[in-house]
């Protein structure tokens, strides 16, 4: 749509934002596809991005927001999943 690239063009701070929610739904299917063809992940959040994007990235437009394990693990080496809260605990329903 015409209208919308004007409109984000105009305003970095939306543009930004926009960007940054629709990597995080394209990371979701991302996480989910590897987990439907048998693989084991662990998305992390909370790590340096700045120096990811300075070792990776450097002198590109592209910056890293989350990192990902990606493949099988041992049967051995895996921990049993932490407790989780009961939706009833953690979502309102409207």
């Amino acid at each position: 749509m015409p209208a919308a690239r004007d409109a984000f063009a105009a305003d970095d701070e939306r543009r930004h934002l926009m960007a940054r929610m629709n990597a995080a739904i394209q990371a979701g299917y991302f996480l989910l596809t590897a987990r439907a063809l048998g693989l084991s992940v662990g998305p992390m959040g909370g790590f340096d991005a700045a120096g990811v994007d300075a070792e990776f990235f450097a002198g590109t437009p592209l910056h890293a927001f989350l990192l990902v394990n990606l493949g099988h693990a041992s049967d051995d080496g895996t921990q049993p999943r932490n407790p989780r809260l009961a939706v009833e605990d953690a979502v309102t329903f409207l």
